[in-house]
């Protein structure tokens, strides 16, 4: 399958996703449209809403229609009610008005340059590429997020220790709500680099070893990385909440970055001092 037509059948798949989400109540379709089957909208509310035949749509959801055009495409994302990251991730796998991605750099080649620059950093820090891969991290984070020097390098990524690392998972709060963005902005970022089999063989080997990450996989959620705080319960020194500071750029590298976890309270900064972090 081409990289076009897999963008094509994805497309596809998430409009299917986003309609069956979205009820007729929330498309302002009250009453007289009878019992239904399945969830949320049908094909043809959706045309209807957006001004489109339903044959047509109906391509669309099996990728088979031509090109829709940017207008085409912002009316569908108005009839169901698309966020701007879904909005944008719509367009993306429409090919409208997205730059074609660049293949990803090899970032792993800055690794031990990573790691003194990072080493340098009071508050836990870490760098991973955009498949979540850890690529340099300090001592704050070892102690306060993970060991990743213990981890055998095919497992020392965010998303696998996420869901397959048993005392990363009992120290994150609120885990359900943190492992589903962070399968919202994997899927993000896979959906823009389809042609990066290291990314391919991530997402598999996530499937087959996780029902939970199945789980949220199949709901096609979209999301950038916004995430600004964080609650860890860490075994020695307890609660602690962080900032999460993420910067997207590594160097002018885009496919790598850093995120950085800085105290949101003096009482957090006092418990890091006492595990020598910070």
């Amino acid at each position: 399958m081409t990289i076009d037509r897999q963008r094509a059948k994805l497309l596809g798949e998430f409009l299917k996703s986003r309609r069956e989400k979205m009820s007729p109540a929330e498309a302002g379709l009250a009453g007289g449209y009878g019992r239904r089957r399945t969830p949320g909208l049908r094909r043809e509310e959706v045309a209807q809403l957006a001004h489109v035949s339903t044959t047509w749509y109906t391509w669309l959801e099996q990728g088979r229609a031509s090109a829709p055009s940017r207008q085409v495409l912002d009316s569908i994302a108005r009839a169901l009610n698309l966020n701007e990251d879904e909005h944008r991730h719509l367009l993306h796998l429409a090919g409208a008005d997205v730059p074609v991605p660049k293949k990803p750099a090899a970032v792993e080649q800055m690794a031990d340059e990573l790691q003194r620059v990072v080493g340098q950093i009071a508050y836990p820090a870490f760098v991973a590429s955009g498949r979540t891969e850890v690529l340099a991290w300090n001592g704050a984070a070892s102690r306060v997020i993970c060991d990743f020097a213990a981890i055998g390098p095919e497992d020392r990524s965010m998303l696998w220790l996420t869901f397959m690392y048993e005392p990363l998972r009992r120290s994150i709060a609120d885990w359900e709500a943190y492992a589903r963005y962070t399968v919202a902005v994997v899927r993000g970022r896979y959906e823009k680099n389809l042609e990066d089999a290291a990314f391919r063989r991530l997402i598999d080997r996530m499937l087959a070893a996780s029902a939970e990450f199945r789980e949220l996989w199949s709901t096609r959620d979209i999301a950038e990385k916004t995430m600004t705080r964080i609650r860890i319960h860490h075994p020695e020194a307890g609660p602690l909440t962080f900032h999460v500071h993420s910067f997207s750029q590594v160097n002018g590298n885009d496919h790598a970055h850093c995120c950085i976890y800085s105290p949101a309270d003096e009482e957090t900064g006092a418990r890091l001092r006492r595990i020598g972090s910070g």
